[in-house]
């Protein structure tokens, strides 16, 4: 009987034992479950570390970014609302030295007329080739020989603004005819092409006297595209016949 006791006793011992232990067990898992995990030891970050190589630094964010200009048909509207003449990219003559396209009376006056049938044109041309100048008509560049004249007469003009005379220039072909006049003489010319030229070049390209200086040629210019003035569209044309006809 004592031995019964004494092994109840002992079960009712570990029992409590037992979950004493469990208890334990359950209280420490809770508590780590809820605080954070420590870092991983690795080196310590620095100024000079190298940047992330998939970031592209031109998307990196600027402070000191100079402001970009307005597009043209913004500074355009702006000007209209203001009561200003809008600016204009028709400027055929951008590039050339100012000494050289001022040449000429302040007051342009008619030298005589440039026809063309194949694009419907007929206008009176200016001397000089200054804005002035072009205001009403294209305009013949100074020192180059005249209506008629041995060597290759320069004339420029506006295609998309003021009278727009070399509006179609670009419709001519090889073989269509120029007609200057000058007083009661008209002097007949026949295209022999159309170029397109950068900007950078045309000034050379325009004044360029022929080889041979018994020749008569008249060279005709303005911006291209249409209202911009990075590129110039240039048609070259011979006399015919001498050049001369009653």
């Amino acid at each position: 009987m004592r031995n019964h006791r004494i092994s109840g006793g002992l079960t009712r011992w570990l029992g409590l034992a037992l979950a004493l232990i469990v208890g334990v067990v359950a209280i420490t898992i809770a508590m780590n479950s809820g605080s954070p995990q420590a870092p991983e030891a690795g080196p310590a970050p620095s100024d000079s570390a190298p940047s992330d190589p998939s970031v592209d630094p031109d998307d990196a964010p600027v402070d000191n970014l100079a402001p970009q200009e307005s597009p043209l048909v913004t500074r355009m509207l702006t000007d209209l609302r203001a009561g200003r003449k809008p600016e204009s990219q028709d400027t055929p003559l951008a590039g050339a030295p100012v000494k050289v396209v001022r040449a000429g009376p302040e007051n342009p006056a008619p030298i005589g007329e440039l026809a063309i049938p194949a694009i419907d044109l007929r206008t009176p041309m200016f001397e000089g080739v200054y804005e002035d100048a072009l205001l009403d008509g294209p305009g013949h560049w100074p020192g180059t020989p005249g209506p008629g004249e041995r060597g290759n007469m320069v004339i420029s003009g506006h295609r998309s603004t003021e009278t727009r005379p070399f509006l179609y220039l670009d419709r001519l072909s090889a073989g269509d005819t120029i007609t200057l006049t000058r007083g009661d003489e008209n002097f007949r010319y026949a295209v022999d092409n159309v170029t397109i030229v950068p900007e950078a070049g045309y000034v050379p390209y325009v004044l360029k006297q022929p080889p041979n200086p018994r020749t008569r040629m008249v060279t005709l210019f303005a911006c291209n595209p249409l209202t911009a003035h990075y590129e110039r569209i240039v048609v070259r044309a011979r006399a015919l016949g001498g050049g001369r006809s009653a």
